[in-house]
């Protein structure tokens, strides 16, 4: 019967913590004592990104940065007014960052739109839209309550812009006076009692701050100064900063809030932006926030290519001086933007697209045009689009000789770009889809002569004639004869085809499927580690919850668990477990995982009077508990 061997246990939340090489034993042990001698909870270090409103005018990308090490969270926000690239050049280094302690929310482009039109705000200031009530129809406010609600996941919160003149504290001159926001820190209050009643000391963090930082910069009017609003007093000079991001946060949310302001005054913007690093890394510093490398750079945007498709066929790719030229009527697709940035980059048809980004929208040819192309307000490449009356459409500037850059293979709904000559491995069982690859085929003939072909795999209906694409392969289905064995995977050619002769091909390697390793909890809350093949000793009646089962089986696929004849299906962590009181106290038995009606892997168990695990030809061991479950 089931219960003679798994028990039923209510679901505990899996970890993703573990790895599958037997290295991380070794690591495990450094971790325990990590976790003996330092107060709180280890974690995983990671960056997640999640994009609001996809595709429309208020997109909003959110880069989540986990540390190596707990500690508390920076909420780090750029580009909410879109006429100051200091604030969101500088907020964008700080997404590809990592860090050794804390986290950070790092929102680059808060009002993408409006940095795109170089406009403080295509819809009015965004930073005065954070008070009640404001208008239903408005559409900043969606992007508004996203980051209030990042606040409300934050212990402190930068807002970076680029101010007018320098600031200073008393008269100067007509660009250096206490009326100029440039070169300064601002905050709402030399301290204020947040809503939890603790005291937040935002005069004293700033000083610290600027202890930190003036003594780097040489040019004396360039100091950065305390600039306090006094937001919160009825004789303030700065009212509509009750409105504001950062009033919203010490107000209402009650964390730490600074405004800081580089100066627009410095035509130089990578000087601008050189100053914001310098001042975000000295509040990493007394957040108590540690980057493994803090961000200090800026390089010039450079466009390496664009991706067009014409009339949905194969696309080609383009550069300066190219030009893309079409029949009138035609439509165009901009697949994709090569450049040495990921992030910020659009691009628009000019005088036939939208007016924010076409990047993967088919636009219509009607007139001859320009492809523009900007990192956030800068244009950094324009390839023309002029009408043809008779041809195919061609780029002008590209020599045509049959050539891919990446195969494009989606395997289990994640794409991989895969070069020639390259191996992209899969597991047996993986689904895959052959989608068109990239090339330099520009006209409909030439893409038509084009056939891609996955050897091994054999199709009655295609959506192209004589070829594999588009078809959901399963590849545990693919003609082993075609294939070459390589070690422990089988090596099937994907090719291109250009009147049938081969110009490229990569490769898919299959493997078998298999496990790496089960997750286990003694009744005594420890969690640890048991690999394939292992043999697993466990004392007495004791009853040990299966947390985790790791393979390489894809997560579609159903998992299931066999042992002394009852089979079980793994449904979630803590779902199944081991009961010690139901093995006999010399039987060896194994512990299968079932994929498909086969196994992938195998433990073993056996009742003993301690807790042990062997490995094949190795002697017993403890078990290691490498991190919290």
């Amino acid at each position: 019967m089931l219960s003679s061997v798994f028990s039923h246990i209510a679901p505990i939340c899996p970890a993703s913590a573990y790895g599958a090489r037997r290295s991380l034993l070794l690591t495990a042990i450094l971790l325990v004592l990590m976790v003996l001698c330092t107060p709180g909870e280890s974690v995983l270090a990671e960056t997640s990104h999640k994009v609001y409103f996809r595709g429309t005018d208020s997109e909003l990308s959110v880069y989540f940065i986990k540390g190596d090490a707990p500690g508390p969270t920076l909420l780090l926000l750029g580009g909410i007014q879109g006429d100051e690239p200091g604030g969101y050049l500088a907020a964008d280094l700080y997404a590809d960052l990592t860090l050794k302690r804390g986290n950070l929310i790092v929102v680059p482009r808060a009002n993408f739109f409006s940095i795109v039109n170089n406009s403080r705000g295509v819809e009015g200031d965004m930073n005065r839209k954070f008070a009640e009530p404001q208008k239903r129809s408005d559409r900043d406010l969606a992007i508004v309550g996203i980051i209030k609600d990042l606040m409300n996941q934050s212990d402190f919160f930068l807002n970076l812009h680029d101010g007018s003149g320098f600031y200073s504290p008393k008269w100067e001159s007509p660009t250096c006076n206490p009326s100029r926001f440039g070169q300064s820190i601002i905050i709402d209050a030399e301290t204020h009692e947040s809503p939890k009643g603790s005291v937040i000391q935002m005069g004293e963090m700033v000083r610290r701050v600027l202890a930190r930082v003036n003594p780097q910069i040489s040019d004396a009017l360039h100091l950065f100064r305390l600039n306090n609003h006094r937001t919160l007093k009825p004789d303030t000079q700065h009212k509509e900063q009750r409105l504001s991001a950062t009033f919203h946060a010490v107000t209402r949310v009650g964390i730490p809030a600074f405004g800081i302001e580089t100066s627009k005054d410095i035509k130089d913007y990578r000087l601008r932006v050189r100053y914001q690093t310098m001042v975000i890394n000295a509040f990493l510093e007394e957040f108590g926030i540690v980057p493994h490398t803090p961000r200090m750079y800026l390089d010039n945007p450079q466009l390496k290519y664009l991706i067009v498709s014409i009339n949905g066929q194969t696309p080609i790719v383009l550069s300066s001086p190219d030009v893309l030229k079409v029949q009138k009527g035609d439509t165009v697709r901009i697949v994709h933007i090569e450049a040495n940035y990921s992030r910020g980059l659009t691009a628009r048809i000019n005088g036939l697209g939208g007016p924010f980004n076409d990047l993967d929208k088919e636009v219509q040819v009607t007139q001859n045009s320009l492809i523009q192309v900007r990192k956030d307000r800068f244009l950094i490449a324009e390839i023309p689009v002029e009408i043809v009356t008779e041809g195919s459409p061609r780029a002008a500037g590209l020599r045509f000789e049959p050539n891919v850059r990446h195969f494009c293979v989606r395997v289990n709904n994640k794409t991989f770009l895969v070069q020639p000559g390259e191996a992209l491995k899969v597991t047996r069982g993986d689904t895959v889809v052959i989608l068109d690859p990239i090339a330099n085929l520009p006209s409909e003939e030439d893409v038509r002569a084009v056939r891609i072909d996955l050897r091994g795999f054999q199709a009655s209906a295609s959506p192209y004639p004589l070829e594999d694409r588009g078809h959901h392969i399963n590849t545990a289905e693919l003609q082993e004869k075609y294939g070459k064995r390589s070690g422990n995977s089988v090596l099937y050619a994907l090719q291109a085809k250009f009147r049938n002769k081969v110009f490229a091909e990569c490769f898919l390697a299959v493997v078998e499927p298999k496990l790496e390793y089960l997750v286990l909890r003694e009744p005594r809350g420890g969690t640890f580690v048991v690999y394939a093949g292992e043999e697993l000793q466990i004392p007495g009646d004791a009853m040990f919850k299966i947390m985790d089962v790791r393979t390489t089986v894809p997560e579609a696929e159903t998992l299931c668990l066999t042992m002394s004849g009852t089979t079980v299906r793994w449904q979630q962590s803590g779902s199944a477990g081991i009961d010690a009181s139901k093995l006999a106290a010399s039987e060896k038995v194994p512990l299968d995982v079932i994929v498909a009606g086969r196994s992938v892997g195998r433990i073993w168990i056996r009742k003993g009077k301690d807790l042990r695990i062997a490995g094949p030809g190795d002697g017993p061991r403890l078990p290691l508990y490498p991190v919290r479950y």
